[in-house]
């Protein structure tokens, strides 16, 4: 990277953005926040003078943790007197060129989609990226997510990058290019905004995080750990180690050792309409559903994929007026992965299937 001497004995070495939440220290780390609280995105330049460190910061940056460390007032002064560019770096939804590892699916995929060997392990897709210039110039910016549900403003998640020129030389946050085995780094500054706390808020945290299916990864680096990547299944359960319960990441099978069954196996009509009524469910059960009719047979396993209960609705014409009834039916909206994304959409688009519900075990 080129460096840059700012003033006398001051050389530039590179940009970084930093976030906050509400009123708390400005961090290089992920910025996490629920709807309801104020995020916001600063770009500072870290430089040395000497052996000294020096950062410039923006006005208003005062207090700042940089790889997990307090810097001291004493290091911070002005950044003035340059030009920045944000950007949006985000996930192609669908692959964008030939998979590396062979798969043949259109969305990600780290295991065949083939019958012949479904599930087989391909080793890890890889995730196409892209940046999107966003309009602002100033050094701090609100930390808003494109979302792309109308119904769910400002939530999920997405990275930023910003271009910092001065003096005539630019220095770069990373972008698009940091990438390794398991997605886009940690490098890349992140912004998860959630709905809640509880597992339903968590979830919707990954809104435009991008579907791989067999989504995998030692620890921390597993890709739903690192929001970039997850498949059906994962993805509820990292919903649900976000609240800080310690589960290991299963298939759509293994979900019943982590929860309660509150309705056993039963038929959904066309319709979404079940053989028998189903009640007693509440936001946040799980759906797992096992494809009937031209999908039958879809996949080898016995449970073809997983969604989460979102609102208890109803048939708009019926007597609660599409509001609530306290019964399980194709009317209800359900959150799960789809292809590319998380979506949330009628059970009824799921039928005709299969079904049972799970309920966390607390």
């Amino acid at each position: 990277m080129l460096a840059l001497v700012v003033a006398a004995q001051l050389v530039a070495d590179r940009a970084v953005v930093v976030g906050r939440v509400d009123d708390g220290a400005w961090t290089d780390a992920a910025t996490e926040a629920r709807v309801d609280q104020r995020a916001e995105l600063a770009a500072i330049v870290v430089a040395h003078r000497g052996k000294h460190r020096v950062v410039l910061v923006p006005d208003g940056v005062t207090k700042l943790e940089l790889a997990g460390r307090a810097v001291p007032k004493r290091d911070l002064e002005p950044l003035a007197s340059v030009t920045l560019r944000w950007f949006a770096v985000e996930p192609r939804g669908f692959r964008a060129s030939p998979a590396a590892n062979g798969a043949t699916s259109d969305f990600y995929s780290n295991v065949s989609t083939e019958p012949k060997n479904f599930g087989k392990w391909l080793g890890y897709d890889r995730i196409d990226y892209f940046e999107r210039a966003l309009a602002a110039d100033t050094p701090i910016i609100a930390a808003t997510i494109d979302s792309t549900d109308a119904a769910l403003p400002g939530l999920g998640t997405q990275r930023f990058k910003v271009d910092v020129e001065l003096g005539g030389v630019r220095l770069a946050s990373p972008g698009a290019e940091s990438t390794d085995t398991f997605g886009i780094t940690r490098a890349v500054h992140r912004v998860s905004i959630r709905k809640g706390d509880d597992f339903l808020g968590w979830l919707a945290a990954y809104l435009l995080v991008p579907e791989v299916f067999g989504s995998a990864g030692p620890g921390h680096n597993h890709q739903s750990d690192r929001f970039t990547g997850a498949d059906c299944a994962d993805v509820l359960v990292a919903a649900e180690r976000r609240r800080g319960r310690a589960l290991a990441y299963t298939n759509v099978a293994g979900l019943p050792a982590y929860a309660s069954t509150i309705a056993t196996a039963t038929e959904l009509d066309d319709r979404g309409i079940p053989a028998r009524a189903v009640t007693g469910v509440q936001p946040g059960d799980l759906i797992r559903i096992d494809y009937a009719g031209e999908l039958r047979h879809h996949t080898p396993r016995d449970w073809d994929h997983v969604a989460a209960l979102w609102e208890d609705k109803s048939d708009p014409k019926g007597p609660q007026h599409g509001g609530p009834d306290g019964k399980l039916d194709g009317f209800d909206l359900v959150i799960h992965m789809g292809h590319p994304r998380l979506v949330i959409e009628p059970l009824a688009r799921q039928a005709p299937a299969t079904i049972d519900v799970l309920r966390w075990k607390n």
